[in-house]
């Protein structure tokens, strides 16, 4: 609140009178410590109107004043005019009132950093200029941090000078309810320097009605050890996912199966996340904005999964000059491109190949018999094209290829093969009208598994897809405090199936369309916002299934004060029985139903200061009508091979399940180093059908840690190590054997299911990084060490010949991966 005062020095027709009040920001402590306090100050107002000094009346405490001497020399003012009627200057008294419930929000956040120490700068002055010549001025503390608070919505420029610093300007939209994050890294103002290097990161933070969902900038995680640079890969190390065997990359979240889960490219679905045996992403992490990562509660934007959810995030904001680099590591190259082409539009080009098989095929194959092994290739592409007219425009073409073989001694001889590909085409509509924001997605594309064995026998899942999302949101603002978001997610297309392998013949080829709609309200009733929800969705097949979800949600927010979050939420979840579980040509049955999870988690977030937050979630989910059924057909999963007993009656809807659980994560994140602390304690069991005992979970893993840290250095080096450990996984036991004669082999008998657990899992990863800059381009080395102490970890239970002997397949030994990048 500010207060103008008729306290004139000289007796005048008539004094200033106040154009824009700017907005003080409210001292951090004295604000979480709810103390509130009154500023006089003594202003000098020009014939022009401007605050040309201020002078401090009755002093309260540095924090206030320096907060009201910045608001007030950002205020403009009418002028003074004199008895003849023209403009003259002025002294008037102006009081700054700090009252902890008008206190206005947080606008933009951010620091100052020296480019080339990396180290913060202090008493660098920010002024930012509004749409309507608004002003707002800040000084960086010691620590190079400022804060910019009550600041309209609209296009803002930001100036950043400083003694001995080159003055630089940043551009940037604010949009109601968020806050803008700007990191300045600032160079020396010397002769020799003709332009500036200010490097500029912006992020934005979204409104989200989803519980849980932690959100990673894709610059604050590159570095991390344990993921080799790709920034998707640091999703395994967080609360709720579970680790999974061999290092796969499935996503094993809260207890329920990777096929559970879905993954998004900005709120597409894509057919996976990762390459073969989890290597890296298969989208580039430099064309991300961010990963959000959803292990629960999702909103109603996201349906048909009873797991997790992963959203990857691309920017649309066109860069301000050409980027590029060059990556080139012990697995795979990759190049990446981003090109503006004039005004409105950027081209972005990026490919991928891996050359691993070339190294490892010949170490594979087996000169005596003649086999040859080409082992795991892939590759994947993107091009992509950004416009910007009255709406932006995201054109998107990617896609990923992946292939394993067993080659013949003949020459074009395949012995067997498995390939996993896929190819999308996306076009992305964006248009902000005032606070309502419309976005339209249609995305079209084939994707392909398949497993060929010899001539005679082949396996392959095929599924031409279209989705269309048609979405409009509007935020809630102060002086709105209701806001919505409504929208259209629909999926169509042909899947097709073959299995002709042993004996297991089966296949089918349906159309089928799967409409789904969604709306939900945010009400923001001061500190407490609650958003309720429903989504609606149907499926069908051309062979006459038929079935319809719908599913109510509601989350809700409270933060009693700045630094503290609380949050809460309970949902519906659905997801559909595939094909062959629904074609009767392959024993399917049409009276299938949509298999559902009940889902509640409560959680609370703290912040400790600048650089530490704790965050605690308990969940638990109740997982009713899962399709069991038909073990023995030979099928594709996503994790390990299955291990009798299996069930071979026909599938049906009698599984039952639950998970509960509870999750913490500690995170830092200073000046030049980075940390995570991540652990999760959980229950995740298993009913098969109504008179089978309740088993544990395939993937139950009570307990798991993952610590990491990550620290800068001098001359340009960081160092960086990941600790993992947990419980092992279940298996079922081999209790007895006998000797088939038909066909002379040893049978194995099997123990109770589940009733049997690997030992415990550690892994220590360690990375260096080094980075040279020079005068047109940057280039970075690092190494990485994954599972350095050589620990055997048991990740898959096995047996000899004859299952007198548990053999378990143990982990992969030391590894280190050593890569290079080069960027412009």
């Amino acid at each position: 609140m500010i207060a103008l005062i008729a306290m004139a020095v000289a007796a005048e027709p008539r004094l200033p009178e106040v154009v824009y009040a700017a907005p003080a920001a409210y001292p951090t402590e004295a604000l979480d410590a709810g103390v509130e306090a009154s500023v006089l100050l003594q202003l000098e107002v020009s014939s022009e109107g401007q605050v040309v000094d201020v002078l401090v009346v009755e002093p309260t405490g540095s924090a206030f004043e320096d907060a009201a001497v910045l608001a007030a020399q950002a205020s403009r003012f009418t002028p003074a005019y004199d008895a003849e009627g023209l403009p003259s200057g002025a002294v008037i008294g102006y009081r700054v009132v700090f009252d902890v419930e008008a206190a206005p929000p947080l606008s933009i956040e951010g620091t100052t950093w020296n480019a080339e120490t990396r180290s913060p700068i202090g008493d660098v002055r920010i002024e930012a200029l509004g749409p309507d010549q608004e002003r707002a001025l800040a000084v960086t503390s010691s620590a190079g941090e400022f804060e910019l608070v009550g600041l309209p919505p609209g296009e803002w420029t930001l100036l950043a000078t400083g003694p001995g610093l080159v003055p630089e300007l940043l551009e940037l939209e604010l949009t109601a309810g968020t806050v803008a994050q700007a990191e300045l890294y600032l160079i020396a103002d010397t002769e020799a320097s003709g332009q500036s290097d200010l490097e500029i990161v912006i992020e934005e933070e979204r409104i989200s009605a989803e519980i849980g969902e932690r959100r990673l900038t894709a610059e604050e995680i590159q570095y991390l050890p344990g993921t080799s640079g790709d920034v998707v890969k640091v999703v395994q190390n967080l609360p709720g996912v579970a680790r999974a065997p061999l290092g796969t990359g499935n996503l094993i979240i809260r207890g329920t199966a990777p096929e559970d889960s879905a993954t998004y490219l900005d709120g597409s679905p894509i057919p996976l996340v990762f390459h073969f045996a989890g290597l890296t992403s298969v989208v580039p992490g430099d064309a991300l904005e961010e990963v959000a990562f959803v292990p629960g509660n999702a909103s109603v934007r996201y349906g048909r999964v009873l797991g997790g959810v992963v959203d990857l995030r691309t920017t649309t904001a066109l860069p301000e000059e050409g980027t590029g680099l060059i990556s080139i590591d012990l697995y795979q190259s990759s190049l990446f491109i981003e090109q503006r082409l004039g005004e409105r539009t950027a081209v972005t080009i990026a490919g991928r190949r891996s050359y691993i098989d070339a190294v490892l095929s010949p170490l594979l194959s087996n000169t005596d018999t003649g086999l040859k092994v080409q082992a795991p290739r892939y590759y994947d592409g993107q091009i992509r094209l950004v416009h910007e007219a009255d709406a932006t425009w995201d054109l998107l073409v990617f896609g990923s290829d992946d292939r394993f073989r067993f080659l013949g001694a003949e020459e074009d001889e395949v012995f067997a093969s498995y390939a996993d590909r896929f190819l999308r085409a996306r076009v992305r509509r964006l248009r902000e009208v005032g606070d309502v924001q419309h976005e339209t997605t249609l995305s079209l594309g084939p994707e392909i598994r398949f497993f060929e064995f010899g001539d005679e026998s082949e396996a392959y899942e095929r599924d031409l897809a279209a989705s269309l999302r048609e979405e409009v949101a509007v935020a809630p603002t102060a002086g709105r405090p209701i806001g919505f978001r409504a929208g259209l997610d629909v999926l169509a297309g042909e899947q097709s199936f073959l299995f002709d392998v042993g004996r297991t013949e089966e296949e089918g080829t349906s159309l089928y369309v799967a409409p789904g709609a969604y709306a939900e309200a945010t009400v923001q009733a001061g500190r407490l916002a609650v958003t309720p929800g429903v989504r609606v969705d149907g499926w069908g097949f051309d062979n006459g299934y038929r079935a319809t979800t719908v599913d109510p949600r509601i989350s809700l927010r409270y933060a009693p004060w700045p630094s503290t979050v609380f949050r809460g939420a309970v949902g519906r979840y659905s997801s559909f029985p595939t094909l062959r579980q629904v074609d009767p040509g392959a024993d399917g049955t049409l009276d299938l139903t949509a298999s559902r999870s009940l889902q509640a988690s409560v959680g609370a977030q703290q912040q400790l200061g600048d650089s530490l937050s704790v965050e605690v979630v308990g969940y638990i989910s109740e997982l009713s009508d899962l399709v069991v059924g038909r073990e023995d057909r030979l099928r594709f999963f996503n994790g390990p091979p299955p291990v009798g007993p299996f069930d071979t009656d026909p599938y049906a809807n009698d599984g039952v399940g639950r998970s509960v659980g509870s999750e913490l994560l500690v995170r830092y994140d200073g000046v030049n180093s980075t940390g995570m602390l991540a652990a999760t304690w959980s229950s995740s069991s298993r009913q098969d059908r109504p008179d089978e005992e309740v088993e544990l979970f395939a993937y139950d893993q009570p307990l798991v840690l993952t610590a990491l840290w990550s620290q800068k250095l001098g001359r340009d080096f960081r160092v960086g190590a990941r600790v993992r450990a947990g419980s092992g996984n279940p298996y079922t036991p081999v209790v007895n054997r006998y000797f088939d004669l038909g066909s002379r082999s040893f049978v194995p008998v099997y123990g109770d299911r589940s009733s049997g657990r690997l030992p415990p899992f550690f892994s220590l990863d360690l990375r260096v990084d080094k980075s040279w800059a020079f005068a047109r381009w940057d280039l970075g080395a690092y190494l990485e060490v994954q599972n350095a102490t050589n620990a055997r970890n048991a990740e898959l239970m096995a047996w000899n010949t004859d299952y007198s002997k548990e053999t378990p397949i143990t982990s992969n030994p030391p590894l280190p991966v050593f890569g290079v990048r080069g960027s412009w």
